[in-house]
């Protein structure tokens, strides 16, 4: 049994298996709220699974299992943040051993897209002992320090070959994951001195203030709201508003709001028959001519075309599209 068949096990009311095609296996995870995300699971070693995370914005909360287990998570676009602080942006690598616990995880962007390599200390460290050759523990030890996790900030040439596990078609997934995930764990350990992440010495009352209007910018997406309103409700002025935000959750306010709007009307095409027009005022857009082109802009086609490729879709299968639309890889 799979670490995710056992997570399954205890949590049937937040992840289930959806679809098996030979290489993965597609679980949903339903958020606190009413989406869901999908997770794509391969098994590529005994003992050794990556995971495509393509999640919206909210909270999901499960029962966690207690393995000895190495994780590498790395965030190709968007935020993911646990309750004990630790946040992981766009482009940064973490890297946690088994004193980290994903009980509740916050994702506070439109959509979290990254993938998850889970390591048990017993069959997958010996394999990929015995395949690379090297002492997985003491590199383990090296990566997640004393805290029990380290957060790093990928090199130009290991942030190539991370972004190279999107680019994988349906010629042997499974075998060329399996190599492209041999070659990070390699070059990881090639790589005396991972270079950290630049900490933002934001604190949590900041985080917090941020977080308020954050909720504002993702509310009332039919109206217009001015930054100077989002700021006042965040009790700083303007232009640290605008610079912290960015700061703390890596997009500008106006556009943290615009890919709300657009993460909208994505669901909307799918969920609903409304019109275009009804839906363009339901997010803002008086002129349905704007919003076509700004929704051409972010998903890479327009809303009717989006609408058909969807059309026997679900919410979820919209946030995944949104997920391959952003940085193409396997369907």
């Amino acid at each position: 049994m799979t670490v995710f068949d056992i997570l399954a096990k205890r949590n049937a009311d937040k992840l289930r298996a959806v679809r098996a095609d030979g290489a993965s296996v597609r679980y949903h995870l339903r958020m606190d709220g009413s989406e869901a995300g999908a997770i794509d699971v391969f098994e590529l070693f005994n003992g050794v699974s990556l995971a495509f995370n393509s999640i919206p914005q909210g909270t999901a909360s499960w029962d966690d299992i207690e393995p000895l287990e190495l994780q590498i998570d790395w965030c190709l676009r968007g935020r993911f943040q646990l309750d004990d602080g630790i946040r992981l942006g766009d482009g940064e690598l973490a890297v946690h051993d088994e004193r980290v616990r994903k009980r509740s995880m916050r994702f506070p962007a439109p959509l979290y897209t990254g993938f998850t390599i889970r390591i048990s200390r017993s069959e997958g460290a010996e394999v990929l002992s015995r395949l690379l050759s090297l002492d997985f523990d003491a590199l383990a030890q090296r990566l997640t320090g004393s805290s029990g996790c380290k957060i790093y900030a990928p090199d130009p040439s290991m942030k190539a070959l991370l972004e190279s596990f999107w680019n994988i078609d349906e010629r042997e997934p499974l075998m060329r994951l399996r190599l492209k995930t041999l070659e990070l764990i390699s070059l990881v350990n090639a790589t005396p001195r991972l270079a950290p992440r630049a900490e933002d010495y934001l604190q949590r009352s900041t985080i917090e203030s941020l977080e308020r209007g954050m909720r504002l910018l993702g509310s009332n997406l039919e109206q217009n709201v001015a930054v100077a309103d989002v700021a006042e409700a965040s009790c700083m002025g303007i232009s640290a508003f605008k610079e912290k935000f960015t700061k703390a959750f890596g997009i500008a306010p106006m556009a943290y709001r615009r890919q709300c709007r657009m993460g909208r009307a994505a669901q909307l095409l799918v969920a609903t028959n409304k019109n275009i027009s009804d839906i363009a005022l339901s997010v803002g857009y008086r002129n349905p001519s704007k919003f076509s082109a700004a929704f051409a802009a972010t998903f890479g086609r327009s809303p009717s075309g989006y609408r058909a490729a969807n059309s026997s879709g679900s919410v979820s299968r919209a946030s995944s599209d949104r997920a391959r639309n952003s940085n193409p890889r396997r369907s």
